[in-house]
């Protein structure tokens, strides 16, 4: 068994999936406490492990704990050995999303086992197993070579949550302490279905849009003495919804707009409503931002039919790293180890990507993404050895003396 299979397989044992965290919207079972799990998340074991998986290949590393207002607490992994530049991040998180119904599993979710093809588990491919793999990369390349610079494991508690006070606020930490990167590498699942496919060089970003309609309350029976807010809220939909953002461009597929909740509250069928609000996700691509977003649903609410409120959040911002450089040389590494030419991609969700992009040119490449997130999630034990020859690949050429 390969170093990177067997650390893949110890780190799937650990369940990561913060059920606290779930417990706090309301999700978890009856009768489960929140106290029982302790005030911090429940990915401390796995990250306690990697803290001494890494210290024992000569890294300095630390779990740095952060909080927020409600006293929730987030653990996260900071590991760096050597010094100066180039100064390479590997960046990943080692939480994951809830199992599921387990029945429904071929092999228990956190059983870590394989088939001889596969290995099985929840946070395999995303991503347990490109945290793995680049691990046991830098430590075979430690093994073999003098670094000239500095290498960098960024590991994050908080991503499949609330992703407030992980990778973001450990680039926040860092760059408090000086700390300057030259070029990063996500270990995101990457691939639609093979490994060596796709190199994410950009992500779409993230605006979020609660949109309320204030009305009059009235009798069913005398509607014309009511200001129903349920119609108005449907037509500004309608029309918010008629045209597309855009076309996309080079690199980014259209933006889409998503409605994802449609709330009333009212349990009477007699009665007009005083308000109704709906939900709507949009992905979208440079040809905008969440600023431009919003002013653009704003100017819409302040002319449509009835009293429409828009309230927006902003998760991330689009963008696109340069195809030069580093990235040049992972395509190079993805080419020799899997056969395979990648091709630029920027499709799929937000990631950590989008706040280290804030400070250093930065590209993902990881396992196969087909079965992240569902029942069965699983990768080819012959990729996860790939995915480690392509890491020590790269690494190979990136601190190599010109």
């Amino acid at each position: 068994m390969s170093e990177a299979i067997d650390l893949c397989k110890k780190l799937v044992r650990f369940q990561t999936d913060n059920t606290h965290l779930a417990d706090d919207l309301g999700v978890l079972k009856a009768g489960m406490k929140l106290e029982a799990l302790g005030s911090s998340n429940n990915v401390s074991p796995a990250l306690e492990f990697l803290q001494a998986y890494l210290e024992g290949c000569g890294f300095q590393a630390e779990i740095v704990t952060f909080a927020d207002k409600a006293g929730r607490k987030v653990d996260n992994l900071l590991a760096k050995i050597g010094t100066g530049h180039p100064h390479f991040l590997f960046g990943g998180h080692i939480d994951v999303v809830p199992a599921g119904d387990l029945s429904l599993w071929k092999y228990p979710p956190y059983e870590a086992a394989d088939d001889g093809e596969y290995l099985y588990g929840r946070g395999v491919s995303d991503m347990k197993g490109g945290i793995a793999c680049f691990v046991a990369a830098v430590k075979d390349f430690l093994a073999e070579n003098k670094l000239r610079g500095a290498i960098t494991l960024m590991i994050s508690g908080d991503e499949e949550e609330s992703v407030v006070d992980g990778t973001e606020r450990l680039l926040e930490y860092a760059a408090a302490r000086g700390e300057q990167y030259d070029f990063a590498l996500v270990g995101e699942p990457s691939n639609p279905k093979e490994l060596g496919e796709a190199i994410k060089i950009g992500r779409r970003g993230d605006v979020f849009f609660k949109i309320i309609s204030k009305g009059t309350a009235g009798h069913t029976a005398y509607p014309q003495l009511a200001d129903n807010p349920i119609s108005h809220l449907v037509k500004f939909l309608a029309d918010l919804t008629a045209e597309p953002l855009d076309n996309g461009n080079a690199f980014f597929e259209p933006s889409t707009m998503a409605l994802t909740t449609f709330d009333v509250n009212n349990p009477a069928s007699n009665v007009i409503p005083s308000e109704a609000s709906a939900a709507v996700d949009v992905r979208f691509n440079s040809e905008h931002s969440g600023v431009s977003l919003t002013g653009y649903v704003q100017k819409k609410a302040a002319v449509a039919e009835g009293d429409i409120r828009v309230e927006a959040q902003i998760y991330g911002e689009s963008f696109l790293s340069s195809k030069d450089g580093a990235c040049a040389l992972l395509v190079e590494a993805v080419r020799k180890v899997t056969g395979r030419t990648p091709e630029y991609s920027t499709g799929g969700g937000t990631s950590d990507a989008r706040f280290i992009k804030n400070y250093c040119q930065v590209v993902e490449f990881g396992l196969t993404n087909e079965t992240i997130h569902k029942t069965n999630e699983r990768a080819r034990l012959s990729d996860i050895d790939k995915l480690q020859r392509v890491y020590r690949e790269f690494l190979d050429s990136y601190f190599r003396k010109d």
